[in-house]
C-alpha cells in the first residue's frame, strides 16, 4: 500500500506519577455499577442535547466508576474547572444510586460557567455537549506526566514526541481513556517525498455519502488514499511550495473509548437521513488502525445518541446499554428497557464503543 510499512513493535509510554495505591480487582469494579443507573433526566427548557450526552457518558463504566468512587479528588487541580469535576460526580451518584428521576440544573449551570451557550434555553448540538463535558473534566484533573521512551523506529519516537508535547504537562483520565491519535501521511506527486503528522482526537467524524452504507464503509472513506490539487495541495517540506499529492489518514493509537459521529448535516444544513449500519458486539476495527497490536483491540457498543428532526428544530435521546447488560431508551426523564433490534437505526448521530476485556489496573494505574 501507498506509504505504509510493516508495524509490529508494541508502544509503551506511561507516567511515575500515576502509579496510585488501589487494590481493585473487577469483582468490585461490576458490583459498584449493578442494578442501578436507569435515571431519568429533567428536560430544563430544550436540554435532551445535554441530557442525552450525560446519559451516554455515564454508561462508560469505568468514567463513571472513577466519579463514583471519588477516585478523582486526589486529581483535581487548582483551575476553575474542577468546579465541573465536583458536580459531575454529585451527578452521577444520583444517577447511579437508585433509578429514578432527577433534574441536571446544578450541572447545567456549572458547565456553563466555562460555555455560555449551555445557560440559554436554546438547543445545541450534543456532540459538541460531549465533547465539551470531556474538555472541561480534562481542565480540572489534568497534571503533569512523565513518560518513557522505548526502544523503537523513528516513526515511533516521532509519534511519541507528538503525543508528549500536547500531554506530558496536561495528561488525565480523560486523556487515557478518550484520547488516541491520528497519523497522517501525505506523499507529493513531484518529488516523492513522505511527510507525516500525528495529532490527538477524542471523537472521529465520519461522512455519509452515496456509498456508505455501514460504519465500515464510513471508516473505509475516511481512511481512503485522497488525491490533493487546486485548492487541496499539500505543503512539500523538501520542494518548498505547494504541490499536487496525495494524503492518507488512520489511527496510530486506539483509545479504550472510541466514539463515531455520523455528519448527518450537508454545507447547506440539510439532514441526511440515511441509515448506516454499525455492529454491536465484538468488534475490531481493522480497516482504521495500522499498527498489529491495535488491530487486535476488541469493542463493545455501550451507547447510542440520536437525533430526529431539522438542524434548528430537532429532539435528542440515548440508548445505552446498563448495568445489567440489557439496553434502555433514555429519552429525558424516560426511561424504557429496549429491543436490540432497534438499536440501528436513522436517527442514529454519535455511537459510542468500549474496549472489551479492561482491566482496573489498565485505566485507574497507568
Amino acid at each position: 500500500m501507498l506509504f505504509l510499512e510493516k508495524i509490529e513493535l508494541k508502544i509503551i509510554c506511561f507516567s511515575k506519577d500515576y502509579y496510585m495505591e488501589l487494590e481493585l480487582d473487577n469483582d468490585i469494579y461490576l458490583k459498584t455499577l449493578t442494578g442501578f443507573g436507569q435515571t431519568g433526566l429533567y428536560n430544563l427548557g430544550n436540554t435532551c442535547y445535554l441530557n442525552t450526552a450525560i446519559q451516554c457518558l455515564s454508561a462508560i463504566k469505568p468514567l463513571s466508576y472513577y466519579f463514583l468512587n471519588n477516585l478523582y479528588v486526589n486529581e483535581i487541580n487548582n483551575k476553575a474547572e474542577h468546579e465541573v469535576s465536583d458536580e459531575y460526580a454529585e451527578l452521577m451518584k444520583k444517577i447511579w444510586s437508585s433509578n429514578t428521576r432527577y433534574s441536571p440544573k446544578n450541572f447545567k449551570q456549572i458547565i456553563g460557567k466555562f460555555y455560555e451557550p449551555f445557560l440559554t434555553r436554546d438547543q445545541q448540538d450534543s456532540a459538541e455537549a460531549y465533547s465539551k463535558i470531556l474538555e472541561l473534566l480534562h481542565i480540572g484533573l489534568s497534571y503533569g506526566v512523565d513518560f518513557n521512551e522505548p526502544i523503537c523506529g523513528p516513526i515511533y519516537r516521532f509519534a511519541l514526541n507528538k503525543w508528549k508535547e500536547e500531554f506530558e504537562n496536561n495528561y488525565s483520565l480523560i486523556v487515557r481513556l478518550f484520547y488516541g491519535q491520528f497519523w497522517s501521511r501525505t506523499k507529493c506527486d513531484i518529488c516523492q517525498n513522505i511527510t507525516n503528522n500525528f495529532e490527538p482526537f477524542s471523537l472521529i467524524n465520519l461522512p455519509i455519502n452515496e456509498v456508505t452504507n455501514t460504519l465500515e464503509d464510513c471508516i473505509d472513506n475516511f481512511t481512503n488514499c485522497e488525491d490533493m490539487h487546486t485548492d487541496n495541495m499539500i505543503d512539500c517540506e523538501k520542494c518548498k511550495k505547494k504541490c499536487s499529492g496525495k494524503k492518507k489518514i488512520s489511527v496510530w493509537r486506539l483509545p479504550p473509548v472510541l466514539v463515531f459521529c455520523f455528519n448527518r448535516f450537508d454545507d447547506s444544513g440539510r439532514k441526511i437521513n440515511k441509515l448506516i449500519d454499525f455492529p454491536i458486539n465484538k468488534t475490531i476495527f481493522n480497516n482504521l488502525v495500522e499498527k498489529k497490536n491495535d488491530k487486535l483491540a476488541v469493542y463493545d457498543l455501550v451507547s447510542i445518541a440520536n437525533h430526529s428532526g431539522s438542524l434548528g428544530a430537532g429532539h435528542y435521546w440515548a440508548y445505552c446499554k446498563g448495568s445489567n447488560s440489557n439496553w434502555y431508551e433514555c429519552d429525558d426523564d424516560r426511561i424504557t428497557e429496549m429491543d436490540v433490534s432497534h438499536l440501528v437505526s436513522s436517527t442514529a448521530y454519535y455511537i459510542i464503543y468500549l474496549r472489551r476485556d479492561l482491566e482496573c489496573d489498565d485505566i485507574f494505574i497507568t
